[in-house]
């Protein structure tokens, strides 16, 4: 049985793991080992839906995220340019639609193909302030962007509150017992920090799981991107609901709004354009001279095993792929959970759990691979890097033993389930793939909308096209503005009446 764990690593990954062990097996004696010296990575700043099973978990309110972490609302991700025309399509959260009769998810994709031209931004902060503005507004939801030097603040307070010891210490080394299991970790001044259990979230050094034999898998062959740059720009008159991804010559633009300011940065490939120019052209998009705060160097991929006897790798010590979809706090949330399931009861003699868990997370990292390169199917070739994208790319082979099924019989779910035990741990599913292939033009509509009538009929699909004229006939006018909203619940907090 083990009482003890060290978590090495005071990066979102490590404090976030601390305190879903703490909430799930509260007898556990959890230290974690951090070092000021090290910077935390912090290109992304936001979430996706599975936040919510985290913050359940550990208590942790919107209303906090608000205050404390410079929140504000992410409906999705507005993906502009990736045609080269300058045209955008949206993914938003899979969490049901305005309008929409429930029903089955795959009714819901296909009718996302018929209802082309939805701003589906704009409906989903519609349904935000229908849902949760009326009695207590904006008291809960889902998705949000971070400020992520305030969300790891808060997240560090917490752990202290709830008893985890936190400890300041570079950490060099670890040391082995005779059988080959973690006995302690050593600081760099020689101080030994034991128990029986370790988690290593020490980010792309793998303190503790390189010296497991742990290696990486690289999958450069796969996705191009390596290199990214970050900057902060300045607050608007308006927080955008979504974070923007901004397709560039050599890659892609993101911008993360938060309480305050903008965090922006450019993920591009070292083989087609060299950091100097990438500052350059993207320079280009902004009046005020940007002032680089942090330059990124990586390979995506992940970790051969993640879990080696009694040492789990989570975060960036298990994992990297480029931030396309904030896929880096859903991969922590879901290892989590996936430690939990298995370790109260784990002992050493326990290889069985081990490598199930190594294969559940071997499968969800591939998911995420699949999912994250099917953004770079585009018909763009005005670029030597979109020329790569579409010629010599090497696709995974998921993606070449059903990309083409997909565009003309849509997506089977059996290969993508939305729910059951196959999907319980996977990032991405079928809706998720279903607006990005769609948001690509990669389908053949109008065999999908057969395939849409013979399944679900006619009168269905009528009373579905009538949401979506409703919908193109919403106007945004009178809707109250996120900063407003951001405003009245910091407002509330202090007790302040706010009339709507």
């Amino acid at each position: 049985m083990i009482n003890s764990i060290c978590v090495l690593g005071g990066g979102n990954a490590g404090l976030m793991n601390a305190l879903y062990l703490k909430a799930s097996i509260p007898h556990l004696d959890i230290t974690l080992v951090k070092s000021s010296k090290i910077g935390t990575i912090g290109v992304g700043e936001g979430s996706t839906e599975h936040w919510t099973r985290f913050a359940n978990a550990v208590g942790i309110s919107f209303i906090e995220l608000i205050e404390h972490c410079g929140a504000t609302i992410k409906t999705g991700i507005k993906f502009e340019n990736w045609h080269g025309d300058g045209t955008s399509y949206f993914h938003s959260l899979p969490e049901g639609y305005v309008g929409m009769d429930p029903h089955t998810g795959a009714a819901y994709s296909m009718m996302r193909i018929i209802g082309d031209g939805i701003k589906a931004e704009d409906m989903h902060w519609k349904m935000i302030l229908e849902d949760n503005m009326v009695a207590e507004p904006l008291t809960d939801y889902y998705q949000f962007h971070f400020d992520s030097e305030k969300l790891n603040a808060y997240l560090e307070k917490l752990c202290t509150g709830r008893g985890i010891s936190i400890v300041e210490a570079e950490v060099v080394d670890c040391v082995l017992d005779d059988a080959g299991f973690v006995k302690s970790i050593v600081s760099s001044d020689n101080q030994h920090y034991s128990a029986d259990f370790f988690i290593d979230s020490s980010g792309f050094r793998r303190v503790i799981a390189s010296k497991l034999g742990a290696t990486w898998v690289d999958w450069s062959a796969h996705l191009p991107m390596n290199s990214a740059v970050a900057f902060q720009t300045t607050d608007q008159d308006d927080i955008p609901v979504y974070t923007l991804s901004k397709a560039m010559d050599s890659g892609w633009h993101w911008r993360s709004p938060v309480q305050g300011r903008f965090g922006n940065g450019y993920v591009f490939s070292d083989q087609f354009i060299t950091e100097d120019q990438a500052i350059a052209e993207i320079q280009t998009h902004f009046k005020d001279t940007i002032n680089i705060g942090r330059k990124i160097n990586f390979v995506s991929g992940r970790v051969n095993k993640a879990w080696i006897k009694n040492c789990v790798s989570i975060g960036l010590s298990s994992n990297f792929v480029e931030p396309l979809e904030a896929s880096s706090i859903s991969t922590t949330i879901q290892q989590s959970r996936l430690l939990v399931a298995g370790l109260w009861n784990w002992h050493r003699n326990d290889s069985a759990t081990i490598n199930e868990y190594n294969r559940v997370f071997d499968d969800m990292m591939l998911n995420v691979l699949d999912f994250i390169q099917l953004h770079y199917f585009t018909q763009r070739e005005d670029t030597e890097f979109w020329r790569w994208c579409k010629h010599d790319i090497k696709m995974t082979e998921f993606n070449k033993a059903n990309i083409e099924n997909f565009k003309t019989n849509f997506i089977n779910q059996i290969v993508l389930p939305e729910d059951g035990l196959m999907s319980l741990f996977r990032i991405y599913d079928c809706l998720n793939w279903t607006q990005v292939m769609h948001g690509l033009r990669m389908f053949d509509t109008a065999k999908i909308k057969q395939l849409y009538d013979a399944q679900y009929g006619a009168k269905y699909r009528e009373r579905c096209e009538s949401n979506i004229k409703q919908m193109h006939s919403s106007t945004t006018d009178g809707w109250m503005k996120h900063k407003d909203a951001i405003a009245l619940v910091k407002q509330r907090l202090k007790g302040i009446e706010y009339a709507l």
